[in-house]
């Protein structure tokens, strides 16, 4: 008679723990799945952090340049700052000057930078002598 009533007590034992691990398990998937959501957000946070802070340590050329003789006939003036705004240091700088008269090109120099440390800045001052009156320049930068 012992195993008679043992057996539907174990049974019972056993179908509440189901039933019981279930329920847990059905009350806790809306936290589950918020928790997911918000491991996914962080994940993408975090991405977007390294890619951000992977852009601020790129060199970042800048510069700020004039021709103090814009107007002269014959001599030019090209002064001003490089700065790199980056962590590394750029390489190989190529700052090509444009001068212009009338808003047709009619000169171009190159100024040619081996290297900027990273959050430096290099003051420059370059003359050239070139025959023809400008009334507007400017420049591009490249970099490696």
């Amino acid at each position: 008679m012992r195993k008679e009533i043992i057996f539907p007590i174990i049974i019972a034992v056993v179908l509440g723990a189901i039933f019981g691990y279930s329920f847990g398990y059905l009350s806790l998937q809306p936290q589950i799945a918020s928790l997911n959501s918000s491991l996914s957000s962080l994940q993408t946070q975090t991405e977007s952090l390294e890619a951000q802070t992977e852009r601020l340590q790129e060199a970042d050329i800048s510069a700020s340049l004039r021709d103090d003789k814009l107007e002269s006939y014959e001599n030019h003036e090209v002064k001003g700052t490089i700065i790199n705004f980056g962590n590394e240091t750029a390489l190989n700088i190529v700052i090509t000057v444009h001068w212009y008269n009338e808003g047709a090109s009619f000169h171009q120099e190159t100024i040619t930078l081996p290297r900027l440390e990273g959050r430096s800045i290099k003051v420059i001052d370059f003359d050239y002598s070139f025959e023809g009156q400008a009334d507007d320049f400017d420049y591009t930068i490249t970099w490696n």
